[in-house]
């Protein structure tokens, strides 16, 4: 099993700039869910999640679908320090990346299907499929080379 490269650590950064959940409201006002926050194109304004817990009262007074959003967050942020010690130091197991990347994007859908289930139109669940790219593009050829279970993945 290999460990992460360069480059790899490299698109794992770029995941951290693209939006979760991208929210079209009305036409020309978005906001993007991000890992760390929420921006808004109408009028331009950034809020981190520390600050909209503070402005929802907690997360315990958020729907099921965004009290998973820290989680997925804390995920993405295990895969990333995953890869770079990959990276840097030499050790990583390859599969342990990619199940907290994997983690990660089944959270971003749960945060994006709370979005459709609540009523929401013009949501699009961009985080799950750059995270999916990302996970075929760079970790896929890396981890078909392992055995699993006794069986060859080649």
């Amino acid at each position: 099993m290999t460990r992460s490269s360069p480059a790899a650590v490299g698109a794992l950064l770029a995941l951290g700039f693209v939006p979760w959940v991208v929210l079209a409201s009305a036409p020309g006002d978005l906001t993007f869910v991000m890992s760390w926050g929420l921006l808004n194109t109408t009028p331009w304004h950034v809020l981190g999640f520390p600050s909209y817990l503070e402005q929802t009262q907690g997360l315990a007074s958020l729907p099921w679908s965004l009290q998973v959003w820290p989680l997925s967050f804390a995920f993405y942020v295990g895969a990333l320090a995953s890869a770079t010690g990959g990276a840097v130091v030499g050790r990583e197991d390859v599969r342990l990346t990619v199940g907290l990347l994997v983690l990660s994007a089944v959270g971003s859908l749960v945060l994006w299907w709370g979005f459709v289930e609540r009523g929401a139109t013009g949501v699009i669940p961009v985080g799950f499929v750059a995270t999916a790219v990302v996970c075929w593009w760079v970790y896929w050829p890396r981890l078909r080379g392992s055995r699993v279970g006794g069986i060859d993945t080649r």
